[in-house]
């Protein structure tokens, strides 16, 4: 690398990983929702119904509460997990991918927050739908909590990544985005 490469990327700061930071931001958010409805499970004494439902739900099982219930649960809660885990990895890299563009355009950040509320909305209001016939007694404050939970630990680890934006976007808002 030549000296000027390399004092560029200096003043840039260091190189960000979309993909590693995000599959890793996607894993703990992942994490924070799993732990929170195995606790969910474990105060309702069933624990594990919450991925052994959704697993149900994936298979198409014709009765996913009975099936969440039956001896097949593990086997559900088997199949849904690999899934949950996958849908926040990419979610994850979106959203460092958001993050990265974010620190050159500011505006991308309330972008992201509006598009998080829709989705966030619309998946809790469908959770609530669901919830009267294949999602038993599933409730969509549950799903809100663990959502929040998700976004609070993910937050956290992509600030974590980027302690410079707050400063690079004071610095951009202040000359006009």
């Amino acid at each position: 690398m030549t000296a000027s490469a390399r004092s560029s990327v200096q003043a840039i700061g260091p190189a960000h990983s979309t993909i590693r930071e995000g599959l890793i931001a996607g894993g703990l958010g992942a994490l924070a929702v799993a732990l929170w409805f195995l606790l969910v499970d474990v105060i309702a004494r069933r624990a594990l119904h919450t991925p052994a439902l959704l697993g149900a739900l994936v298979s198409r099982t014709p009765d996913p509460i009975a099936a969440s219930e039956g001896p097949n649960r593990l086997m559900f809660a088997a199949l849904y997990t690999p899934i949950h885990f996958i849908l926040f990895a990419l979610f994850g890299v979106l959203v460092v991918f958001l993050m990265h563009r974010a620190k050159k355009r500011p505006s991308l950040l309330m972008l992201a927050l509006v598009l998080f509320a829709v989705f966030e909305g619309g998946f809790t209001g469908f959770v609530a739908l669901l919830a009267q016939t294949a999602l038993g007694d599933l409730a969509w404050y549950q799903v809100a909590i663990g959502n929040l939970l998700a976004v609070i630990v993910m937050a956290w680890y992509v600030w974590r990544c980027h302690p410079d934006v707050p400063a690079i976007w004071s610095r951009r808002m202040d000359v006009g985005g």
